[in-house]
């Protein structure tokens, strides 16, 4: 851990008002020199805020201050918080795709008075850099060949090497959010590197097991405001999700829901995108689950099903009627409804407010006048704002102003409101805190209670456990596993991660594999 006795940032009462909410109050915040302090919060907490206050986005109350090494921040200037030596990695990484892993880590950077650029010795520089934090990524190599996990470690060694001064902190913000599983512990041993060479670090995410495997410190924000600071080895899993929730989460209880009806759903031998060969049945009442590495073919799946990718080949059918590829038309009027990975951009109208976001794909009329109720639109998406606990709580909050997990909220109660026949989802909880994946878990499990199927596309392991009666494994765009009935998250993982070759065996997970054991009861061979 850092020095207890360097306070590297210093924030005193963060005061922050919105629209009539409050979305920061009083907070205050400390980061020990070379320490890796996580910061965790239900969404709309405050995080976000916090870190735009802190990158000079905005401008916060009178009363605030932070320093930075000892040195006044000027606020609401992202000049004089870069010059401090604060370095932000959002989940947009500012990569250009196109350039290669040389020329990128120069964006941004101090070209000097050279007025010829070369290559040979960029990509050298590059090079060193790369070997300096154990990284075997060729700089020559166009960023957009790499995969999710290099990308993130190629923005985060650009900014270390920016002139992220001794007195610096590194702000990385739900770095792992777009991530699969088997790429996170990659990031997890970049950070674990930076943090022995005495970087500091604010850690903001979701994921609690990541909080233990590389934090020394973590602080938890709710309704804006500070609830608690703790060293890591003061508290447990439990305790932090109270913290966030400021309630105990009740235990899931065993469902009995599936008693295997005629099926609902049914793919038979689909091709496309990067699916060579894909069959699975699913029933009503049950909540299956799809998954597998990126690049497997998984994330393609419910795309084809729906209709909103091409199929080459394969047929689809919901109760024996079929769905026609590449138009999800039919598949609506079946009583299909999609959620895609990309809210933001594939499934949501991002400058309508939360109610129209809501109702549009069924608008309710007044039978005489065949016209539209606002009063009847607000009063009905005020129902399932409550019941998902879409904040901030109105109607008439633009979707954009929301944060990334409110906006999934409104996609799947968008989906909900329609009680459709199946429901089909593309990583639905990513970048949603425990709180409200709590909430979705059990409205998707309300829907499968009331007859309907859901499928689940997801890397997120542990959320295929907490859900699903059966999970397909998917290698080379093809079913490789079925899983059936309860499965640990570590199962799941194995049967992902393991080809048929080496089936059996237990993944190595680098700096994750500690707390990996301990919640996942997961084992390395080795052990």
């Amino acid at each position: 851990m850092g020095d207890r006795m360097t306070e590297q940032l210093v924030a005193r009462n963060i005061s922050m008002f919105f629209a009539g909410q409050r979305a920061l109050d009083k907070v205050d915040l400390a980061l020990h020199r070379g320490e890796v302090q996580a910061l965790l919060g239900a969404n709309g907490s405050g995080k976000s805020t916090l870190i735009k206050v802190l990158a000079g986005y905005h401008t916060p109350e009178h009363g605030a201050e932070v320093t930075i090494g000892g040195r006044v921040l000027a606020f609401g200037s992202a000049r004089a918080s870069h010059l401090a030596g604060l370095r932000f990695i959002h989940q947009d990484l500012g990569l250009v795709d196109s350039l290669d892993v040389a020329e990128n880590l120069r964006l941004g950077g101090n070209y000097g008075q050279t007025w010829w650029l070369s290559a040979r010795t960029q990509r050298s520089q590059a090079g060193d850099m790369m070997q300096k934090y154990g990284l075997d990524i060729d700089p020559a190599m166009p960023v957009g060949a790499l995969s999710a996990a290099q990308k993130s470690m190629v923005a985060i060694i650009r900014a270390v090497e920016d002139g992220l001064a001794s007195e610096g902190v590194l702000v990385l913000d739900e770095p792992t959010a777009s991530l699969p599983q088997e790429e996170v512990h990659q990031l997890m041993d970049l950070l674990a590197a930076l943090k022995a060479q005495g970087v500091t670090i604010l850690y903001v995410t979701h994921r609690l097991p990541e909080v233990f495997a590389i934090a020394d410190r973590v602080t938890v924000l709710r309704d804006g405001r500070r609830m608690a600071t703790k060293t890591i080895g003061e508290v447990a899993a439990d305790d932090l999700i109270e913290l966030i929730l400021g309630k105990r989460i009740e235990k899931r209880q065993e469902s009995a829901r599936l008693d295997r009806r005629a099926p609902v759903l049914t793919a038979d031998r689909v091709c496309g995108e990067n699916v060579t060969d894909f069959s699975f049945k699913a029933h009503a009442g049950e909540i299956l689950g799809i998954t597998g590495l990126i690049g497997s073919g998984y994330e393609s799946i419910l795309g084809l099903v729906y209709g909103s990718l091409m199929r080459t080949s394969g047929e689809v059918q919901v109760s024996e009627k079929r769905i026609t590829g590449g138009s999800p038309r039919t598949a609506i009027r079946l009583g299909v409804s999609y959620a895609p990975a990309d809210r933001r951009k594939l499934g949501s109208f991002v400058t309508w407010n939360v109610g129209e976001n809501l109702t549009i794909p069924l608008l309710k009329c007044a039978r005489v006048t065949r016209r539209l109720s606002q009063r009847a639109e607000e009063a009905e998406a005020k129902d399932w704002i409550g019941r998902l606990d879409i904040r901030p709580g109105r109607a008439q909050a633009t979707f954009s102003d929301l944060s990334g997990g409110n906006q999934q909220k409104v996609v799947i109660a968008r989906m909900l409101r329609c009680s459709p026949t199946a429901l089909l989802l593309d990583e639905p909880t990513t970048g949603v805190d425990a709180g409200a994946k709590s909430a979705i878990y059990s409205e998707l499990r309300d829907a499968a209670s009331n007859g309907a199927t859901v499928v689940v596309a997801s890397s997120d392991t542990e959320e295929l456990a907490e859900l699903c009666d059966r999970v397909i494994v998917v290698a080379d765009g093809r079913p490789i596993r079925e899983l059936v009935g309860k499965q640990s998250p570590a199962d799941i993982a194995r049967a992902s991660l393991n080809d048929e070759k080496s089936a059996g065996t237990s993944p190595r997970v680098g700096a994750t594999e500690a707390i990996e054991a301990e919640y996942f009861g997961w084992k390395s061979e080795e052990a």
